[in-house]
């Protein structure tokens, strides 16, 4: 006795682009890491007393850092984050998705790294109030682009699929296929 199952899945439609596209998210954080720099080098005290920096440093239970606004080490990390907001900023306007699609998964693996470290090694020189609402805000935003990025990726190989499916269809009907006995 021979049972058969049918089974009929609907077919399930993507899902809709996203409120904001990967281009628009890339630029809300290259303008992020610009203010950033701006605040970093012209009112540090109130970069660091800010309300949401307190918040996420109390609630990763690190310690409050207190910056003065003489200290010329904030003059190089200004120019640091200048510098990533630049070196994001050149590729984009060149629309080099690949290259996105390469170091967004490597920069969200690497601020979960160092968020997990803030947490977990709360004794540790870079353990601070700031630190945490920084690497929280970029695991966050590269979050949200990463998963931008291969929605976007799937539409654009979906698209290109549709608008070649003859030239595929024929070149997949070309190839030869060698078959031995």
């Amino acid at each position: 006795m021979k049972i058969h199952l049918h089974l009929r899945f609907k077919r399930v439609k993507p899902t809709p682009m996203q409120f904001f596209s990967s281009k628009s998210l890339l630029y809300i954080r290259i303008i992020a890491h610009f203010v950033l720099a701006y605040y970093l080098v012209q009112n540090p005290e109130g970069l660091a007393s800010a309300g949401f920096v307190i918040l996420m440093g109390q609630a990763m239970q690190v310690p409050i850092l207190h910056l003065s606004s003489s200290s010329p080490v904030l003059g190089m990390l200004a120019v640091l984050v200048s510098t990533q907001a630049i070196s994001d900023l050149v590729p984009l306007l060149a629309e080099n998705w690949n290259h996105f699609e390469t170091l967004v998964p490597v920069r969200l693996f690497f601020y979960f790294l160092i968020t997990a470290y803030v947490y977990f090694v709360p004794t540790s020189k870079i353990s601070n109030s700031l630190v945490a609402t920084y690497s929280m805000f970029e695991v966050w935003a590269n979050f949200l682009i990463y998963n931008n990025l291969r929605d976007e990726k799937y539409h654009r190989m979906k698209k290109f699929v549709e608008e070649n499916a003859d030239a595929i269809k024929k070149a997949q009907d070309d190839r030869v296929i060698v078959i031995e006995d």
